[in-house]
C-alpha cells in the first residue's frame, strides 16, 4: 500500500526544473537542465531546425530561457501536458550528444573533444609493472582487444565544473597536468618469466590543447612518463605518447575526422601486444597508428561510415615480440533506433602484410558484425558488438592457419550518482602471436570495476577479471595447445585536496596460470600518487 502511495505521489507531484542553463563543456557548447529530484522520463529528438528535449517535470514561472552562444541559434523553453519541453535550434550539420546523471541532463553539441591526459583511477594501472593484459578501461581503449569495427569503450563522465576547467588563451584551452608516483612492484625484464621486486618513483608531466576550428575540434595531448631510482638500467628511461584527433562537419551531409597515436616505451606492452602474451623479454618498442573516417548523414535516421586505418609497431630485436603492421578498412551502415541508441552493421577487413622476421604472422580478416550503443535505461548506458570473424594465416603451423568463430567487444556503466558507477566489460578477438608456430591466438575476458564514494571524502575503485589465451597449435612439449589463464583484482583509494590537486594509492594482483609451467607467474604492484593540474573530478577520486 505504502508502495502505491508513494508512485501515486511522484505521478501528482513530478520533478522540478531548477535551472537550463547554457555554457562551454569540454570546450563544445551545451545546454544543461539541472532538476530537483530524479529525472526519470528524458527523451531528445531534432525535430526540423530544433533539437528537443522533453522530460517528465514541471517548471516554475520564473524559469527562463538562457542566452545561447553560435552555434546554437535560440533557446525555448516550453510547458506542456506531459511535462517541459526545451527546444533549441541549431544547424541540422550539428551533431549533438546527450549524457544523464540523477538530477541533470546534458546536451552537448559539435564535435567531440580529445580525452585529457589519461590520468583516471582505472587508467592508473595501465602504468603499473607488469601490466595486466587488460585494465579496467581496456574494452574498446587504444590498448584494448576487440572486434573490428566495434565501438569505443564507454568513458566515465566528469562533472560540468571539471570540463570547465583550464587555461583560456584565445579561442585555446589548455590543460596542463603532473603526477608524481611511487611504485613498488614486480619486474619482469628477464628472457624468462621470472620476477624480481623493484622500487622506482615515476614524474607523468601532460600538456592536453583544444583547438575550435570553425564547426570542427582538433584535440592534441602529449604526456611523459619519466621513471628514476630503478634498480634496472632498462626501467630508468622515458616513455613518450603523443595523440591528435580532429573532427570536422563539411557541409550537412558529411562529418570527416582522424585520428593519430604515437608511443615510445618499455613497459606498456599493451602497446605491443593487445592480448597479454608479451610479458616478459621486454624491449623498447615505437608505436604508429593512424586512422581516418567519413560519415555520410542522409538527413533521416539511417547513415553510412566508412573508415581506413594503419598501425605500425617495431620492437628491438632479441625482446620476446616481433615487429608488424596491421592495415584496416572498415564501412558500417547505422540506424538511430531511439532517442539516445544507435545500431549499425559493420563489415571489417584487416590485413597483416608478410614479415620476413615472422611469417606465421602473415594474416587477413574478415569480420561481420552488429554494434548497439547508447542509453539502455536511466543511468545505465552501454556499447556492444557482436559478430563473426574469419582469419587466414597461411604460414602458420597445421592447425593454425584458420579461425572460424564468434568475436565480440561490450561494455556496460550503471551510474549510481554523481561520483559512483560500475562499469562491466568483456570481450573476444583474435590476436597475433609470437610463441611457437602460431599466427595468433584467442583471447576471451571478462572485467568489474566498481568507483564509489567512501567517508572523510575519499572515493574507492575495486574491481578485478578472468583472462584467457587459447592457442590453435599443439605445443611439442605438451603434445596439446597452450592455454593461459589469468585472474587479477585490485583495490585503490583517492581523495581530491583542492579543484587541481588529488592523492591516491592503489593495489593490484595477477595470477597467470599457464599449462605450460614456464609462463606461470605471478605478480603485485602498489602506486602511490600526487596529481597536480587540471584533471577533471573522475581523475581525482
Amino acid at each position: 500500500m505504502s508502495a502505491i502511495l508513494i508512485l501515486a505521489w511522484g505521478m501528482a507531484f513530478p520533478t522540478r526544473l531548477l535551472e537550463v542553463r547554457s555554457e562551454s563543456v569540454e570546450g563544445r557548447p551545451a545546454v544543461v537542465v539541472v532538476a530537483a529530484g530524479l529525472l526519470e522520463e528524458v527523451a531528445v529528438k531534432r525535430d526540423g531546425a530544433e533539437v528537443v528535449l522533453s522530460v517528465r517535470a514541471t517548471a516554475p514561472e520564473s524559469l527562463a530561457a538562457p542566452a545561447v552562444a553560435a552555434p546554437l541559434e535560440a533557446l525555448r523553453i516550453l510547458r506542456t501536458p506531459g511535462g517541459v519541453e526545451v527546444r533549441i535550434r541549431v544547424p541540422p550539420a550539428v551533431s549533438y550528444e546527450v549524457r544523464r546523471e540523477v538530477a541533470r541532463v546534458v546536451l552537448l553539441f559539435g564535435p567531440a573533444a580529445a580525452a585529457p591526459p589519461p590520468t583516471s583511477g582505472g587508467e592508473l594501472y595501465r602504468g603499473l609493472f607488469p601490466p595486466s593484459p587488460e585494465g579496467p578501461e581496456a574494452v574498446g581503449s587504444a590498448g584494448a582487444a576487440v572486434p573490428p569495427g566495434a565501438p569505443e569503450a564507454v568513458v566515465p563522465e566528469r562533472t560540468a565544473e571539471a570540463r570547465r576547467e583550464g587555461l583560456h588563451v584565445g579561442t585555446l584551452t589548455f590543460k596542463p597536468s603532473a603526477t608524481l608516483s611511487y611504485v613498488d612492484a614486480d619486474v619482469s625484464l628477464l628472457d624468462t618469466p621470472q620476477t624480481v621486486r623493484d622500487r622506482y618513483a615515476e614524474a607523468r608531466p601532460a600538456l592536453g590543447v583544444e583547438i575550435p576550428l570553425r564547426d570542427g575540434l582538433l584535440g592534441l595531448d602529449y604526456e611523459a612518463r619519466i621513471r628514476r631510482y630503478s634498480a634496472f638500467a632498462a626501467v630508468n628511461g622515458v616513455t613518450h605518447e603523443g595523440n591528435a584527433h580532429l573532427q570536422y562537419p563539411a557541409g550537412t551531409a558529411l562529418t570527416l575526422r582522424g585520428s593519430a597515436h604515437l608511443a615510445r616505451g618499455l613497459l606498456e606492452t599493451t602497446e605491443v601486444d593487445r592480448g597479454g602474451e608479451y610479458f616478459f623479454g621486454l624491449g623498447r618498442f615505437t608505436r604508429k597508428q593512424f586512422n581516418a573516417g567519413i560519415r555520410f548523414n542522409t538527413g533521416s535516421r539511417i547513415d553510412l561510415d566508412v573508415a581506413g586505418g594503419l598501425d605500425n609497431v617495431t620492437i628491438d630485436r632479441g625482446s620476446g615480440f616481433f615487429d608488424y603492421e596491421r592495415r584496416s578498412a572498415s564501412g558500417s551502415l547505422g540506424l538511430e533506433v531511439g532517442p539516445n541508441r544507435r545500431a549499425s552493421l559493420v563489415y571489417a577487413f584487416e590485413q597483416v602484410p608478410p614479415s620476413p622476421e615472422r611469417p606465421e604472422a602473415e594474416s587477413q580478416i574478415h569480420s561481420l558484425s552488429g554494434a548497439l550503443e547508447g542509453e539502455i535505461m536511466p543511468l545505465l548506458t552501454g556499447r556492444a558488438a557482436a559478430g563473426y570473424t574469419w582469419r587466414e594465416s597461411p604460414h602458420a603451423a597445421p592447425g593454425g592457419q584458420r579461425f572460424r568463430g564468434v568475436t565480440f567487444g561490450a561494455q556496460l556503466k550503471r551510474d549510481f550518482g554523481r561520483s559512483a558507477n560500475l562499469v562491466l566489460s568483456a570481450n573476444r578477438s583474435t590476436e597475433l602471436s609470437a610463441f611457437e608456430e602460431n599466427g595468433f591466438y584467442v583471447t576471451t575476458s571478462v572485467q568489474a570495476v566498481l568507483t564509489a564514494p567512501l567517508p572523510l571524502s575519499l572515493s574507492l575503485v575495486a574491481g578485478g577479471g578472468y583472462h584467457v589465451n587459447r592457442y590453435p597449435t599443439p605445443a611439442p612439449e605438451l603434445g596439446a595447445p597452450r592455454r593461459d589463464q589469468i585472474t587479477d583484482w585490485l583495490v585503490g583509494v583517492g581523495r581530491s585536496i583542492t579543484r587541481w590537486a588529488f592523492v591516491r594509492a592503489d593495489y593490484r594482483r595477477d595470477r597467470r596460470d599457464s599449462n605450460i609451467d614456464f609462463f606461470d607467474q605471478h605478480t603485485h604492484a602498489f602506486y602511490a600518487q600526487l596529481g597536480l593540474g587540471f584533471f577533471g573530478e573522475a581523475a581525482r577520486r
